[in-house]
């Protein structure tokens, strides 16, 4: 682009400079009716810098790694990712990235900086999957910087190694917890058919939802009952304090089967629900589910231009529960059943497990439990529990007999 050029016009001062090409023909950028020189020289060079940068603010050579960071969250990441992801990068960057990443420039942040950073959370006892998960934002922030912004000219992170790290008993046994028979029994004699995690419970131990897909499933229409099929199409998110209904995990959407049991809390739980619409009359609170998929409550007759739903979970009133109400449940099997290794995901974990263990078909399960894909599966679910091994050794040798 021509340089910035000032000139005196009647009483008054203006900038111009040539800009990009129009049809082949060169145009000019100019303002004028500034008071002096130098303050057509001030505005003009402002004028042509943010021009040069396509109405950036900042020079990217200069630009810290915590302004770009900020940029590439308000440019990529909320316009493009979901609510909890969000939350998820903004916590990353303001505990992790920031504090110590944050005061390099962009164009100096090389491999080694990174690998020192990431060796350093290794010692201060960081877990591998966190590692890998911040410095996935990373680097996707910086992938970014290359492509579309070219920034930079490649990702540093792409050098970066995690490597081996030390996994605690504990961690490994948390990570790999699968409930025995007696276990989960025992967990519904404490939370049985008259408790409000009863169902929860259940749909997680016989489904293998996710915890905010099991509170997400609508008993009016996501459950068919002559086709014994259940489609999980939405989880319960809080986004600002508000509850919605959002796509699940990746997008996975699915119908599965139900067995008889699950069909049977379900029908169980519409029908007592009914009960108390009727016991509670008017005063009940109905929910109901906004285009944008916000959730609505609201006690009385008057009727509402939104879809009526009836959620997995709630009160004898109506009032709606959430996966922040079945933290509660979880401590008090960890206190007074003496589980400390049991989490909501564990009951998922379990669900898979069983199913491995008896011969089904990785990608159904795969399908079944919604993952992205089948090494998810492989990975994480379809491990090599005793029971496997045992099976192993007694398929070879009722073979060779």
């Amino acid at each position: 682009m021509g340089e910035l050029r000032t000139r005196k016009r009647g009483k008054t001062w203006e900038w111009s400079f040539e800009g990009a090409k129009v049809e082949g023909k060169r145009k000019s950028i100019t303002k004028g009716g500034y008071r002096t020189k130098a303050e057509a020289l001030a505005a003009g060079t402002q004028a042509k810098a943010e021009y040069d940068n396509a109405g950036r603010t900042f020079t990217p050579s200069e630009i810290s790694v915590s302004d770009y960071l900020d940029y590439w969250f308000d440019s990529y990441v909320k316009p493009n990712l979901a609510y909890n992801s969000q939350c998820d990068y903004e916590s990353k960057i303001r505990n992790h990235i920031k504090p110590e990443l944050g005061c390099y420039r962009l164009s100096s942040l090389e491999p080694d900086i990174i690998q020192n950073w990431i060796d350093k959370k290794k010692s201060n006892g960081m877990s591998k999957s966190m590692m890998k998960n911040t410095l996935a934002c990373l680097s996707g922030a910086l992938n970014y910087a290359v492509v579309p912004c070219k920034y930079i000219k490649s990702n540093p992170c792409q050098y970066v190694k995690i490597g081996k790290t030390k996994e605690t008993q504990y961690q490994k046994e948390h990570r790999e917890y699968v409930l025995k028979k007696a276990d989960f029994e025992k967990i519904l004699t404490r939370f049985g058919p008259d408790t409000n995690f009863y169902v929860p419970l259940m749909i997680g131990y016989h489904l293998g939802t996710r915890i905010a897909e099991s509170y997400g499933i609508d008993l009016l229409k996501d459950v068919d009952f002559e086709k014994n099929e259940i489609t999980i199409q939405h989880q319960l998110c809080c986004e600002n304090k508000i509850w919605y209904y959002r796509s699940p995990k990746y997008d996975s959407v699915r119908t599965i089967k139900m067995d008889k049991i699950i069909a049977d809390v379900l029908k169980r739980e519409i029908k007592s629900r009914k009960k108390h619409q009727l016991q509670f009359g008017e005063y009940f609170l109905k929910t109901y589910l906004k285009p944008d998929g916000e959730i609505f409550q609201t006690r009385g007759t008057d009727s509402y231009p939104y879809l009526e739903i009836m959620p997995v979970s709630a009160r004898e009133s109506g009032e709606l529960l959430t996966p922040n109400s079945f933290k509660y449940c979880a401590r008090i099997i960890h206190n007074e059943l003496n589980n400390p290794l049991f989490h909501s995901h564990c009951l998922r974990h379990t669900h898979g497990t069983i199913l491995a263990e008896n011969g089904v078909n990785p990608k159904a399960i795969m399908e079944r439990l919604g993952h992205k894909d089948i090494k998810t599966t492989m990975n994480t679910y379809v491990f090599n529990t005793d029971k496997m091994q045992q099976d192993a050794a007694d398929i070879f040798i009722k073979a060779i007999m």
